[in-house]
């Protein structure tokens, strides 16, 4: 396989130089006829491309990707195939930060000073593999954990840069000489609940080749469903390439004697994960213990099995001591039947308790087993037959993409250029130039009027986006379906989806919590699952506070919390201000918990946004393409329209605002009066006395005195009503949603279209330069004849046959 994917990569270099030295040859023997400004941009552009092109392909990098789903041990797996220990594996999940290991003769570390770092950065050369080990897992990831607890980080980057297996052995992938590879231990989906972090994985999972981690123990009838929703999670938010993924069923050792075969399990896994992720064909599934080739690899080294080790004899003794213990249970099960190599590893138990040294070749043979027994034969199988699929796709062509599109554009403009330079007469041309003149002004006024058809669908489509509610919600799928807007569709179940999220997996919690009584932490270790550490902490500190402070107000029929105290008592007064306070701090933490949340979820489904706007993009492409054609065909002029315009909308691809989510609380507080008896006071009263005779008498009476007493009354929301605001809040924030995205689109249409005219406007004046160039040819009558754009074609024809090769 090396052979076949070596001569695949040299004969793409070959023609790639090829079409490099054909170009500048044409512009070295023909600059009479490629002297125009715009060939000698575009040359210069495609010159540029070439370079990097070149420079890429000499110095092309593999990148192996692991991700996985909770505690899946993607970080011993990483260890296990690099042949080393650098990915921190101890103290639970530790891979919260972005570790590159990429294949270095020499040894170094290199961590990224990202903004608010506490934890180690720098630039070390020269160091060891267990010094590099321990500043990643105490001097980078354990601090991390600390202080992500208390705010919001960006993770850090690290690069080691290290021997490793596959480079050194290069038949276990079957890749090139001189191709660099790198593994990126990514963390767990868990441990990113914040949109700038998932931003950053996303774009290094993109460019990679992965290997999903799935935990064995997770896979029984009792816990798969929720591994597969994980997983599909995790695929989904990543924005990993399903069809160059190998899923490894990890820890196979923990199997019991009554599971199903493992044969079974990984058949009823392969059919569950092609559904969950809605994949072509049946995904491979290696199983594996990762721990156990760990172990073995890291006891032989990096170098190739046919060679020596450059492992020293007491780390050999560690890593097979540490296997031996750990994983007996799993060599006891090969080794049952062969008492001859059972004895065999008897005895190497034997030679490290009693301190001796395991020699290569014994070591060999362990190593040997241990791939037959762990599942890395077939991991590494798999891996190279991957590699062979994948190999053009994720080295090859993100090298040519940039250079084939310059050249493309390069030909068309020639075409252009060389149409006009081959007419003879002055009166073509002035027709030719004038016919231009009116079609560009008319394809100028089309493109205007695509637009603003475009943006009245734009509208309609967001106004039914809007409008949309449950009872409807299906028929205004079937229309946006039925006018080929499937990408807008989807985005309104998308936005359902994120508003039950939110609701189900923030809002009722603490809702609950409230209700229930529950305690502190029992909260703030729902919510990690959910928002990330800091929000949960502030959620569940308000809580605290609310939970408290609300213990002195009363509850009504009509869903509120109601205390009233006399404006003039000032300590009471206090204390309802702290319980305002306390429920305005809930509402806070809340609020910007959802907007977090709801940011992130959003970022995790960039693809479907992007995805909805490009439908709409492409069409409007196309008509612009068709506009093009029509009002331009002559001299190919449409050609190079179209090649200049798809280039720079190439390189501005939609991304989504940043400012997505947010809503105000909704808390008041009324001051209020009523009469009330203020005192008392003694009065004298008159009265009659007697029936016959009666006698004026007085006497004293006391009375109440009454006032207008002014209250102030805070009226605050019960726990079930609180949810339902917070939840009416998300609801009017979607409908601002919306409003955002008919912004971005229409920005990114207006954006599109103003590219449109900027070629056209760049294309007519290249040609009205040639136009006069022509006719001061034609005025000296040194028009080129017939025999020369004959040869200058055939020329041209033999570099662009070079260049369809190479497509």
């Amino acid at each position: 396989m090396t052979t076949e994917i070596n001569a695949v990569f040299k004969q793409v270099r070959d023609r790639l130089q090829q079409l490099g030295n054909g170009v500048a040859d044409l512009a070295q023997n023909h600059a009479d006829i490629l002297d125009s400004p715009t060939i000698k941009d575009s040359l210069v552009k495609f010159r540029q491309a070439y370079e990097e092109s070149m420079a890429r392909l000499a110095k092309p990098n593999f990148t192996i990707a692991t991700i996985g789903t909770t505690s899946s041990g993607k970080s011993t797996i990483v260890n296990a195939l690099i042949g080393r220990k650098i990915a921190p594996i101890e103290a639970g999940e530790m891979s919260g930060g972005i570790l590159t290991i990429q294949h270095s003769k020499e040894f170094k570390l290199f961590i990224e000073e990202t903004e608010g770092a506490q934890w180690l950065t720098g630039e070390w050369e020269g160091i060891s593999e267990k010094e590099i080990y321990a500043r990643i897992r105490n001097g980078v990831m354990f601090p991390y954990h600390q202080a992500r607890q208390k705010q919001e980080l960006i993770a850090p980057q690290v690069r080691a840069y290290v021997p490793i297996l596959p480079a050194e052995d290069a038949s276990l992938l079957g890749l090139p000489e001189g191709i660099g590879i790198e593994f990126i231990d990514l963390p767990g989906l868990k441990s990113i609940q914040d949109r700038d972090n998932l931003k950053v994985i996303q774009q290094q999972v993109h460019k990679a080749f992965s290997l999903v981690a799935l935990d064995y123990l997770q896979v029984d009838d009792r816990h798969r469903q929720r591994l597969l929703e994980e997983l599909k999670k995790v695929v989904e938010y990543l924005q990993g390439r399903t069809d160059s993924m190998i899923f490894i069923l990890n820890r196979i050792d923990q199997r019991g004697q009554d599971d199903i075969t493992l044969a079974e399990r990984i058949e009823q896994l392969q059919l569950e994960i092609q559904e969950t992720l809605k994949i072509e064909r049946l995904p491979d599934i290696i199983p594996l213990s990762g721990r156990f080739l760990y172990y073995a690899q890291c006891a032989w080294g990096t170098n190739a099995i046919n060679s020596n080790s450059l492992v020293d004899a007491t780390t050999r003794r560690q890593y097979l001591s540490g296997m031996l213990k750990d994983c007996s249970s799993l060599i006891r099960s090969h080794v049952f039947e062969d008492k001859t190599l059972k004895k065999w590893f008897r005895d190497i138990e034997d030679r490290l308790d009693d301190g001796d040294t395991i020699d290569d070749e014994s070591m060999r043979k362990i190593l040997d087993h241990v791939n037959s027994w762990s599942g890395g034969d077939r991991l590494w199988q798999c891996m190279r037959d991957r590699v062979r699929e994948s190999f053009a796709e994720l080295v090859i062509l993100p090298a040519l993409i940039d250079v084939l599109e310059n050249y493309k554009h390069l030909v068309n403009v020639i075409d252009v250029e060389v149409n006009i330079k081959k007419i003879g007469k002055k009166e073509e041309i002035e027709n030719k130039q004038q016919n231009i003149i009116d079609g560009s002004e008319r394809l100028i006024r089309e493109v205007e009027n695509i637009r603003g058809r475009f943006r009245a669908e734009i509208e309609e489509i967001i106004g039914l986006l809007k409008g949309s509610d449950s009872q409807d919600k299906f028929k205004t799928t079937q229309y946006l379906d039925s006018k080929s807007h499937q990408g807008f569709s989807s985005l309104l179940e998308l936005i359902s989806q994120i508003e039950g999220d939110l609701i189900q997996r923030l809002i009722f919690p603490v809702r609950d919590a409230l209700e229930q009584d529950k305690g502190t932490y029992e909260l703030e270790e729902e919510l990690t699952e959910v928002v990330t550490p800091p929000n949960a902490r502030a959620i569940a500190k308000a809580y605290d506070l609310v939970n408290r402070k609300l213990a002195k107000f009363k509850q009504d029929d009509s869903g509120y919390f109601i205390r009233q105290v006399r404006h003039d008592d000032q300590g009471k007064i206090r204390s309802m201000d702290h319980s305002e306070k306390a429920v305005r701090s809930l509402y806070y933490a809340m609020r910007k918990a959802i907007t977090k949340r709801a940011e992130f979820t959003l970022q995790g489904h960039t693809k479907q946004f992007e995805t909805g706007l490009l439908s709409l993009v492409n069409r409007l492409i196309e008509e612009i393409k068709n506009a093009c054609l029509q009002e331009l065909p002559d001299l190919d002029l449409d050609k190079v329209i179209i090649s200049d315009f798809e280039h720079q909308v190439m390189q501005n691809p939609p991304q989504l605002p940043e400012e997505l989510f947010s809503f105000a609380d909704t808390i008041q507080q009324n001051t209020t009066s009523q009469r009330e008896v203020v005192g008392k006071k003694k009065e004298t009263e008159h009265y009659t006395e007697g029936s016959c005779f009666k006698q004026e008498k007085t006497r004293t009476v006391t009375k109440n005195i009454y006032d207008d007493i002014e209250y102030r009354e805070l009226k605050l929301p019960n726990y079930k009503n609180m949810a339902r605001q917070w939840a009416e809040g998300i609801t009017q924030e979607k409908q601002k949603l919306w409003n955002i995205f008919d912004d971005w689109i229409s920005n990114y249409l207006n954006l599109i279209t103003k590219e449109c005219d900027r070629s056209i406007n760049k294309a007519i004046k290249s040609t009205e330069r040639a136009f006069d160039k022509q006719l001061q040819e034609i005025e000296k009558n040194a028009v080129k004849q017939e025999e020369y754009w004959q040869q200058f074609e055939r020329e041209l024809n033999a570099v662009s046959e070079i260049y369809q090769q190479l497509k």
